[in-house]
Formats: C-alpha cells, sequence, structure tokens
C-alpha cells in the first residue's frame, strides 16, 4: 500500500459513515474504536480518518428528507426536472419554495420550468414493503428526492420564470430532445437521449429487455462513460487548438462539471463528474489517470459531498467498476499482448472484460438477471455508444444551419441502428438471459476478496487466477438457488390497493392467488396497463428475488386490474403450467393481456366451478367453493361477486381465500350448507362494507383474518363494520397497509412457526 498511502485512509472515512448508518450504538462503538485506534502508530492514520467522518456527519445532518404525512394543503414550487407521461398522467420533480423536492404526478399539461400551485400530501417515502424489496428511500438519494406529493391537484400554473435556476437545465434538455427527434427517428433518439443526457424516454418493452439482458442498460443512463466521452473531446478539441495538455485537462474540468449539471445532476452523474474531474486533475499533473489513489481520493470527496450515498448500490457499483479497471485492466492487456490484434482493441477489450469482472455480482443483486454475454456485447456497444455521443452531438450543434445536421444526424442513426441490432442478436443468443436470485452480501464481499487475490497472481500464474475467478463466481451464483425448505409459506404481498398472494409447498409448488396492480384508468408507460406495471414490479419482483422460476397454478379470482395485473408478465416471464379462472368476459386491458399471453404461450385455462380440486402432491390441497352454476348476472357487482372463493388445506390448517366476493356470494355459501370453517380468512374485498357479513364471519371462526388494503385508499377500506365483525368473533386482524406484506409460516408439525407482520 505505499503507493497508494490515501487508499486506507479512504477505506476508513468511507466505512465510517457506512458503519454509523446502524443507529447511534454502531457510532458509539465506532467512535471509541477509532480514539483507541489513535494510541496505535500504524492504525493512527485510518482512525483519525473514520473519527473525522463521523464528526463530518455530526455536523452535516440526514438528507432532507419528508419525514411526517401532512394533511392535505396547497404548496407551491418549480418543475425542475424531466416530465413523463403515463396516460394523461405528467410526474415530475417539484422543487417546492420551502426546499425540498418531491416526485408529483398530476393530470393536465405541464413543462420542464412551470411555476405551478398544487393541492396535495406530502408523503414521505417508504422502506422496503415487501421481501427483499429494496427500499425507496434509499433510491430517492439518487434522484435528490425529499418524498412524494399524493392526490395532487393542480390549482394554478405559470410560465417560467427565467430568473429561477432551478429550471433551467430542464428546459435545456427539453429543446434538444425536441431538436434531436427532428433529426432522427425513434427509437434511435431515444437512445441517444439516454446517452447524451440520461433521459428517461419510452424505449419499447423488448428493447429495454434486450439491453437488459445482455448488460448494456448502463449506457442509457449518464454516469462515469458518457462523462469520459465528453472530457475526451472537450479536452481533444482544445489540443486541437493547440493549447498544451495541463491546460486543456484543467479547462475540460468545469466542462464535465456543466455537463453533469445538464443531464439532471443526479447523484450518479455528479460522482462520475467528481472522478472524472479528479482523473483530468491526474492528467494535468502528469500523474496515471486510473490509480488507487485517485480511486480514494475521488471516494472521500462524494463521501463529503453526500455521505448517504456510500450505502447505496450506485455507489458500490461504481466504485466497484474502477476498482476492477485499476486491478485487471493493464494484467488482462499484458495478457492479450500475444493475440494478433491492434493496440486499441486490445486496450478496449480489457477494459470491458475487468469491469464485467467488477460489477457482475453486484449487478445480479441490483437486477436479478445474470448476462453471460456482456463482455461481447459491451465490446461492440460501448465504443459504438461513444460515437453516437459524438454524432448525436453533432447533429444537435449543426441542426440550426439548413442541411448541414444532414449528415450526423444520419451517421446518429446509423451507429445506433447498429447498437440496436448487436443487443438484439446478442440477447437472443441461447441463455442470454439467466435470472437469479440476489446474491446476499457476505457472498459478493467474499467473490470480491478472491478477485483481488486473482488479479494479484494475473501475471504470474494467470492460469490459477481465472480459476480463482472461477470457483468465486461458482460460489456467488451457488449462493442465488433457493432450493425448498420444507416448510408451507404463505405470503400476501403489499400491492396496494389490490391482491397479489404467493403459496410456496413443502416441496416448493407454487400458487398464485391474484397478481396485483390496480384499477385500470387508461394506458400506462409504453401504451401498457397501469396495472401490469405495478403487478410487475411488485409480483414479478418478489418471485424473480425468492428464485422462483416456475408456477405450477396461476389462479385469478376475477377479471379487475388490481388483482390480475401481474398475470401478463409473470406469463411473459416464466413458464405457468395453468390458469384457473372464474370465466367472466371482461374488456380490462390487464385481462385481455393475461388471456392474450396465455394463448401465446399456451397455458392451460380452467374455468374453476365448486367441485374442482387441485393437489400438490406434498399435502397441500386447494378446493374451490364458488362460483357454483350459473354465475351472477343481475348485480352492479357482479364481476366481483363471481369471484373465485376456494379453501386451502394443510394437515389440520384451513385458509379461505375470497377475491373480491361480497355479501350475496356469502350467502350463497351459507345457503348452500358450505364448511366454511377456516383458521384464516383473507378477507373479501379488501375489507368493504359489502362483503364479510356477520353471519359469514361467525361460519368461518378465524382465528386470523388478512385484509390486502392500499393506504390512503380513497374508499374507506378496510370499513368499520367489517373490522367490527371481525372483532366480534376474537379474530386477529393484520392489514397489508400497517404491515406491509405479511407471511404466514408453517413448520411440519403443521403449526405456524413464524408471522412477519411490522405492525
Amino acid at each position: 500500500m505505499a503507493r497508494a498511502p490515501l487508499l486506507v485512509p479512504a477505506a476508513a472515512f468511507v466505512g465510517a459513515i457506512a458503519l454509523a448508518g446502524v443507529g447511534t450504538p454502531g457510532t458509539c462503538a465506532l467512535a471509541a474504536a477509532g480514539a483507541a485506534g489513535l494510541a496505535w502508530p500504524r492504525t493512527r492514520l485510518p482512525a483519525a480518518a473514520a473519527l473525522l467522518a463521523l464528526g463530518w456527519l455530526a455536523l452535516r445532518g440526514e438528507p432532507a428528507l419528508i419525514a411526517h404525512e401532512t394533511r392535505t394543503m396547497r404548496v407551491a414550487g418549480t418543475v425542475v426536472g424531466d416530465v413523463r407521461r403515463t396516460g394523461n398522467t405528467a410526474t415530475f420533480p417539484l422543487a417546492l419554495d420551502g426546499g425540498v423536492t418531491v416526485s408529483t404526478s398530476l393530470e393536465g399539461n405541464v413543462a420542464p420550468g412551470d411555476r405551478l400551485v398544487v393541492r396535495g400530501r406530502l408523503v414521505p417515502f417508504d422502506e422496503a414493503r415487501n421481501p427483499g424489496e429494496p427500499s425507496r428511500r434509499a433510491l430517492a438519494l439518487a434522484e435528490g428526492l425529499a418524498g412524494t406529493l399524493a392526490g395532487g391537484h393542480l390549482v394554478a400554473r405559470a410560465p417560467p420564470d427565467p430568473r429561477d435556476p432551478r429550471g433551467w437545465a430542464a428546459q435545456m434538455r427539453a429543446v434538444l430532445s425536441q431538436r434531436l427527434r427532428s433529426a432522427v427517428g425513434e427509437p434511435e433518439a431515444t437512445v441517444v437521449a439516454g446517452a447524451l443526457w440520461g433521459e428517461r424516454g419510452t424505449l419499447p418493452r423488448d428493447i429495454r429487455s434486450d439491453f437488459q439482458a445482455t448488460g448494456t442498460v448502463h449506457v442509457l443512463v449518464t454516469a462515469g462513460l458518457h462523462l469520459g466521452v465528453v472530457a475526451g473531446l472537450i479536452a481533444g478539441m482544445l489540443r486541437l487548438c493547440a493549447i498544451p495538455r495541463i491546460a486543456a485537462a484543467l479547462l475540460a474540468i468545469p466542462g464535465v462539471a456543466a455537463y453533469a449539471w445538464l443531464s439532471g445532476g443526479h447523484l450518479p452523474s455528479q460522482r462520475a463528474a467528481v472522478m472524472v474531474g479528479l482523473a483530468l486533475l491526474a492528467r494535468a499533473c502528469g500523474a496515471r489517470i486510473v490509480s488507487w489513489n485517485a480511486l480514494a481520493l475521488a471516494a472521500i470527496v462524494v463521501a463529503l459531498i453526500w455521505p448517504a450515498s456510500v450505502t447505496t448500490v450506485s455507489f458500490a457499483l461504481s466504485f466497484s467498476c474502477v476498482s476492477a479497471i485499476v486491478l485487471f485492466a493493464r494484467p488482462l492487456e499484458h495478457a492479450l499482448a500475444r493475440a494478433a490484434m491492434p493496440d486499441r482493441v486490445r486496450e478496449a477489450l480489457a477494459l470491458t472484460v475487468s469491469t464485467q469482472i467488477g460489477v457482475w455480482p453486484l449487478s445480479a443483486a441490483t437486477f436479478g438477471l445474470v448476462a453471460p454475454y456482456a463482455v461481447l456485447a459491451n465490446a461492440v456497444v460501448v465504443p459504438a455508444t461513444g460515437i453516437a455521443m459524438l454524432a448525436g452531438i453533432a447533429t444537435l450543434a449543426c441542426g440550426a444551419i439548413p442541411g448541414l445536421g444532414v449528415i450526423p444526424a444520419a451517421i446518429t442513426a446509423f451507429d445506433v441502428d447498429v447498437i440496436l441490432r448487436v443487443v438484439a442478436a446478442v440477447a437472443s443468443l441461447p441463455g442470454a438471459r439467466v435470472v437469479v436470485a440476489p446474491p446476499p452480501a457476505p457472498a459478493i464481499v467474499g467473490y470480491d476478496a478472491l478477485a483481488v487475490c486473482a488479479a494479484m497472481l494475473l501475471t504470474r500464474r494467470p492460469r490459477l487466477a481465472i480459476a480463482l475467478l472461477a470457483a468465486a463466481s461458482a460460489a456467488v451464483l451457488a449462493t442465488t438457488l433457493r432450493p425448498p425448505d420444507g416448510r408451507l409459506t404463505i405470503t400476501m404481498l403489499d400491492v396496494g390497493q389490490g391482491d397479489g398472494i404467493v403459496v410456496r409447498t413443502p416441496r416448493g409448488h407454487i400458487i398464485l392467488i391474484d397478481t396485483g396492480g390496480r384499477l385500470e384508468h387508461g394506458a400506462g408507460e409504453d401504451g401498457a396497463s397501469p396495472a401490469e406495471l405495478v403487478g410487475e414490479r411488485i409480483v414479478l419482483g418478489y418471485l424473480k428475488r425468492q428464485g422462483i422460476r416456475h408456477v405450477d397454478l396461476l389462479i385469478v379470482t376475477h377479471p379487475h386490474g388490481d388483482h390480475v395485473g401481474g398475470c401478463a408478465p409473470i406469463l411473459r416471464a416464466m413458464p405457468v403450467d395453468a390458469i384457473a379462472d372464474s370465466g367472466q368476459r371482461y374488456g380490462g386491458t390487464a385481462f385481455t393481456d393475461c388471456m392474450h399471453e396465455a394463448a401465446a404461450h399456451r397455458v392451460l385455462v380452467r374455468i374453476a366451478r365448486c367441485g374442482d380440486g387441485y393437489a400438490t402432491g406434498d399435502g397441500v390441497t386447494l378446493s374451490v367453493l364458488s362460483p357454483c352454476g350459473a354465475l351472477l348476472a343481475d348485480g352492479k357487482d357482479d364481476v366481483n361477486e363471481n369471484s373465485i372463493v376456494a379453501m386451502l388445506r394443510y394437515g389440520t390448517f384451513r385458509m379461505l381465500f375470497t377475491g373480491d366476493a361480497g355479501f350475496a356470494t356469502e350467502e350463497r355459501l351459507l345457503r348452500a350448507g358450505t364448511d366454511l370453517r377456516a383458521d384464516v380468512l383473507k378477507v373479501g374485498h379488501h375489507g368493504s362494507a359489502y362483503a364479510t357479513s356477520a353471519a359469514f364471519v361467525a361460519a368461518v371462526h378465524p382465528h386470523t383474518a388478512f385484509i390486502s388494503v392500499g393506504r390512503h385508499n380513497l374508499f374507506g377500506h378496510p370499513a368499520p363494520s367489517t373490522l367490527a365483525n371481525l372483532e366480534a368473533t376474537g379474530t386477529k386482524v393484520y392489514r397489508t397497509d400497517r404491515c406491509a406484506a405479511i407471511v404466514l409460516g408453517f413448520s411440519s408439525s403443521v403449526r405456524i412457526d413464524s408471522m412477519l407482520c411490522s405492525e
């Protein structure tokens, strides 16, 4: 470490900030350890760095986040970011005059820089509400958001104030985006806009999926690659003007900072600007652009400016990538020296392989995907993206001159078309999409330690180094397996105002009872149903994180979007043996897409009727209690009343699932003398006042009831009368609006051995 004196202090500084996040006891213990470390010469410097970090944290304080939900009130602010449209709804960041920025969704015409007066509630971001789900509060750090403005209603709107700098960058991006799209068609324009300033354009679902499958989605987000291209462009143009190397490198630094500001100033672009700026400073000083000292200094600067960011995945990805370049790039380039290839190709290949060595475990943990052909795809896509950026900049610069922008626009379109073709071709290769459960943090740390050892061996014993990396990779992949644990687990996910229940049997069979979503009012992003977007994010996301790759039975209790939203995304993502459907006709987009995907994937759709049964072979059975005979067809709520009602049995345990069935269905079941006794009741229709009658609860006589209900829902669910009926029988009630996800686990003795509820 003699050649990198900043490395150990930087690790201590960043590590102290990260460990302080565990709370006051951890901070006190860290402070005591740091004070003790000052007594020893070898630990004095890192101990001092750790104590300085704690002092800086105390001085700087926590990021501005909304802590508590407010009452409905009027707020004024400026639209400071890009406006994304979902049907008639615009979503954008709104910088309030009070100083914080919140995510806002409104119906109406809104543009970057607009001054708005909005009526709504300020709501804090959530921590994770489903097992393994990322914390929205943590994700907000990278976006500079303090919370959400819920239930927003536009009161007044004024055009942008030219004296307000908060909206300048977004306004410039909007102008540039319009100019780019007038010169370059879609989807090429969206790809270039994503590369140039991180625009979150609406790429078609299949194209975005291809980028993810090939490990190249990073080219669509402004980060180190993009700022490096800009830095090289500025420095190169200055050198062409005969400006000396030192001056050119120094003059490029403010250009990089300005570009990061133009791209929105989000945390990844700001962090990349710091790293690229320090690299330019190193070049001006005649030092190596990428070194341990430069990396350590960048980590200290980033931690000083944004302390809370050191615990984010994006921070880990950035520094893992650069660390891998420092460790592996030169040894790999030396190892490839025997190959007959140009020096630039050899250098690019070494950089590509190095970055993939550094980031793939973290990428797998973040996105639940391993891209086996990422090296192949990135070897072509990364340099092509640099060309696309340069051609796109030329297109924008020449666009104001008639006829002059045609050539760079044609080059841009051709280059991006090559990128799209390469990405699609690589994504179509066998095994291109390896979906995995997230590897745990200790496995990633162990992999990183072995990777460092492999880098040290690479020049002297390359075969041993390769074997060590292969063994470390295999060990990480082994931790992504989720074999059955011999327990029955029933998980009611928090899908908001909807239902999404996952049953995992002792031998790993999967039964889904509804798949989340939301009520449908218009199209969503990319024309998809908003219900499908919710179901894909929450239910499908949970299945992937749990290592579930196959569904035995998917029950669609009824075709409303808040119950069937995840059906189509799940059918696209994994095999499903059969679907049990209530047999109702319904024109909702989510249900129509579900049936279309079932037909496309040749999934058997069974019309469920009372008396039907399903057995998994490991002690779990499911029997249908309703609908019986003809479907109800004379009421305004018939779609709900015709929900599939089913009883799950496992030994002596019984759980009753009721979909959105209400009083009419309950009376039918009671008149028929159906045995409704159950230990656990999934309360019908989210606890509405039109379900769960006193007579029905008495017949079921559950000791526990689950209610899937959205927080802040506009329906008043669960109704006081429903809660009173349950409480009258001594039933313990668990609600997703208070508990988040509810997980019920059973041991081999058929006794409840775990109940997860954060209430």
